[in-house]
């Protein structure tokens, strides 16, 4: 128990982290040439992005979204006390993650204060299994069904989180702005998965 409070206690301060290293990052950014993909979106340094970098932003964010929803929900629903806790941070990480991801895409863009991480994400659609696992913790009761549900749930989101930042980091990235936002994330996702199996291995 101890363990695990000192892990939920640190593990997002490395996140503050996270819009330093992509504005250091994005003077040392590669745009490529007529901007390979069709992709529309733009680097800081006004560049168009790649098509193998719009795909890691759409997807960390599609699926961020699910994990933020989710733990929206179980901030209130969660008995658990080290899920619940869990969640909270979760929704503080995701929320911030959007706020450097919006950025990169759209330079001119700013965050407003107090602006919900469900309207800066809105535009990413759910998955029909995000969908599924949103509309199922929605019909839940608090209780021992949900915090496994919410658990599953969220160690299922946090690989396939984890796979994204793999594939993209393994497809030789231009943009070393983007490339430190994928490291950071690719850290943080580990260690909350090391963290989620640890609750479920208390919770057996």
């Amino acid at each position: 128990m101890n363990r695990r409070a000192l892990l939920l206690g640190g593990l997002f301060a490395p996140l503050v982290t996270v819009p330093a290293l992509a504005q250091t990052g994005g003077s040392s950014s590669t745009a490529r040439p007529g901007g390979a993909g069709g992709s529309s979106g733009m680097n800081r340094m006004g560049g168009q992005m790649d098509q193998a970098e719009m795909q890691h932003m759409q997807q960390t964010m599609q699926l961020g979204t699910v994990a933020l929803e989710t733990s929206r929900i179980a901030q209130d629903k969660a008995s658990n006390e080290d899920l619940k806790r869990f969640a909270a941070f979760e929704v503080q990480e995701q929320t911030t993650l959007a706020e450097v991801l919006r950025s990169m895409m759209d330079p001119s863009a700013t965050a407003a204060t107090g602006q919900s991480g469900a309207a800066m994400q809105g535009d990413m659609q759910m998955d029909a299994s995000g969908r599924d696992m949103l509309q199922t913790l929605q019909s839940q009761q608090a209780g021992a069904a949900f915090d496994k549900a919410y658990l599953d749930g969220q160690l299922q989101g946090h690989r396939n989180l984890l796979q994204v930042q793999e594939e993209y980091l393994q497809s030789n990235p231009q943009s070393r702005e983007h490339m430190n936002v994928a490291r950071m994330a690719r850290t943080q996702i580990r260690e909350h998965i090391a963290l989620l199996e640890g609750i479920r291995q208390a919770m057996r």
